[in-house]
């Protein structure tokens, strides 16, 4: 009898210690954009005792405060469907603008551009996710938008080298959107803001 307890005792302390917290920094999900493309194609935070409803409420002030008015960056269908999906989780869809977020080198010159960037979230109890949907960059010497391609990186050459004055889109992709999910996460939970750009 007392070998099934000890073994009972050993079997659930080693269980409560092989559980982890969730949003632990140190296995934190981070995007990282590559050759393949970005991955992952979108991150699931989980935050405990957070309802939906509180969620995307607090996700519409955030926006209000990053740029400007939610109103002028919420996604149309958002506007008329009310961030409901079909399985009943709050959403939000965003485009977003950030001004010179990507600086490249091309023909000798340093050029710099703002990037738009639409993201949906998708808010359930105590969980959101954070899904990038396309980006776009302009610089001011060009007169269209150009796609950051999320499936297929363009700043590489056939031969797999990153492209001559692209080397440092990669991590400016990266930065903008782990920071972007790292904010609305410390605003969400009340922590503190920090700078992002």
């Amino acid at each position: 009898m007392k070998k099934i307890i000890l073994f009972s005792i050993i079997l659930m302390s080693a269980a409560s210690f092989a559980q982890s917290d969730k949003n632990d920094d140190s296995q934190e999900t981070k995007f990282v954009y590559n050759r393949e493309g970005l991955s992952p194609k979108n991150i699931t935070t989980y935050i405990d005792g957070k309802k939906k409803e509180n969620m995307a409420s607090k996700a519409e002030k955030w926006l209000d405060e990053k740029y400007g008015n939610f109103e002028d960056v919420l996604s149309k269908s958002d506007k008329s469907d009310e961030g409901e999906t079909a399985k009943g989780n709050k959403k939000v869809t965003f485009t977003g603008l950030t001004n010179n977020a990507i600086c490249f080198t091309e023909k000798s010159n340093y050029i710099c551009g703002d990037i738009e960037c639409k993201i949906e979230l998708r808010f359930k109890d105590g969980e959101y996710r954070f899904r990038p949907i396309n980006m776009f960059y302009k610089t001011s010497s060009s007169k269209k938008s150009k796609k950051i391609n999320f499936q297929k990186n363009k700043f590489y050459s056939n031969d797999g080298k990153i492209i001559e004055g692209y080397e440092k889109v990669l991590s400016q992709v990266e930065n903008l959107l782990n920071n972007l999910n790292k904010s609305l996460l410390n605003y969400l939970t009340d922590k503190e803001q920090e700078e992002e750009w």
